[in-house]
């Protein structure tokens, strides 16, 4: 697993691009667990099969941090 740090105003984006593609996702805020400042959002995506995990690359503009 691995997740990709961002803010409440872009999450809607994220999350929404993400479900137009039925990629599966979960949304962690910083009392969760993970090292979030106030504001931050983690969107926590699954190991993928090759072709999602390019549409998530491009779609967060690299490559998110592993999931602890």
């Amino acid at each position: 697993m691995f997740y990709y740090v961002t803010n409440w105003d872009n999450a809607a984006n994220y999350t929404q691009a993400l479900d137009a593609v039925g990629i599966p996702y979960a949304v962690e805020d910083p009392t969760q667990g993970l090292a979030l400042k106030e504001g931050q959002l983690a969107i926590v995506i699954p190991d993928l099969p090759v072709r999602q995990f390019d549409f998530v690359h491009k779609l967060f503009g690299g490559i998110g941090e592993r999931y602890p």
